[in-house]
């Protein structure tokens, strides 16, 4: 199977890397200091559980690829229109698209854009930072994928795929009903990350603070209320079942957004806190703390 990575930041490369150890063809599309590293000095990945350098193939320009079987896009929610487009060389006739995405609309754009037929919905499980070019840092024991098709089908299409990331080592799931997997991550990403960033806190002094944890949980409860108006089959504990996850991480955790804050880079808010606000008005939920949080982080993109 040839795969390719578009977006082979922290979470692209870490997967593609697996992916790339294990034999398969793996094309990384990567950009700047990172595809140079990459090229020049392979792709090295540093885990509590192994560590492992390897040469990987890596461009910055999909059109060098050309048609390949399964492409993990990993961008970010904001880049999914360009990237989708920049994508087309790499999309033969039985290409799957996966997202890996943030967010909770990512697969209906892609859709849009390079046919429902193509595109398999997915989420993953996984703590990865680029601590340096070519150089991705993963903690903790948790490094899942969880997929589907759009259909709710379990297709031969997603059983190749299920066979090819456990072939690598990824502990991979396949479902029924990706649509309720990806709310489920959803309630904790969105929160987790719009707290962590709103406070500049790791999640252990959130815990500590009563005041920031009754924000966080007022944050799931609003999202979840979202995603039950939306029809989404969530169970009825699950922000407890969140709160109890949120409860066993390390006390130093902090989100992906709340880096990218600290680095001054674009924020994915639009996608996460900002998804529960539009999402709640179009069905008419209020989000009073989720409408807080979005405007608090959105002021640090006036200028990006």
């Amino acid at each position: 199977m040839k795969i390719a990575v578009m977006g082979a930041g922290a979470v692209g490369s870490y997967f593609g890397g697996m992916l790339s150890r294990a034999g398969r063809e793996v094309w990384l599309v990567a950009r700047g200091a990172h595809l140079e590293a990459l090229r020049n000095k392979g792709l090295t990945v540093e885990s509590d559980q192994e560590s492992f350098t390897i040469p990987v193939r890596a461009t910055g320009n999909p059109g060098e690829i050309g048609p390949v079987d399964l492409v993990l896009f990993c961008v970010k929610s904001y880049d999914t229109v360009e990237a989708a487009r920049q994508a087309g060389p790499m999309l033969g006739p039985e290409t799957v698209v996966l997202s890996l995405q943030n967010g909770v609309e990512n697969e209906e754009v892609l859709a849009g854009i390079v046919g429902r037929e193509k595109v398999m919905a997915g989420l993953c499980y996984v703590q990865a930072d680029l601590a340096a070019p070519g150089l991705v840092r993963q903690a903790g024991p948790k490094k899942d994928i969880v997929f589907g098709e759009l259909s709710g089908e379990i297709t031969e299409r997603a059983q190749r795929i299920l066979t090819v990331f456990r072939e690598a080592g990824i502990r991979a799931t396949l479902t029924d009903d990706i649509r309720k997997a990806i709310w489920t991550k959803f309630l904790f990403i969105s929160a987790f990350s719009g707290i962590t960033a709103v406070t500049r806190s790791s999640i252990g002094a959130i815990r500590e603070t009563p005041e920031a944890w009754e924000l966080y949980r007022e944050l799931l409860q609003e999202a979840f209320i979202v995603g039950r108006a939306l029809g989404v089959n969530l169970p009825d504990n699950a922000v407890e079942e969140t709160l109890d996850f949120t409860r066993s991480l390390n006390a130093d955790a902090t989100s992906s957004l709340m880096r990218d804050l600290k680095r001054g880079k674009r924020l994915e808010i639009d996608a996460l806190c900002g998804t529960v606000v539009r999402l709640g008005a179009r069905a008419g939920v209020p989000t009073p703390a989720s409408r807080f949080v979005y405007s608090v982080l959105k002021v640090s993109q006036v200028e990006k």
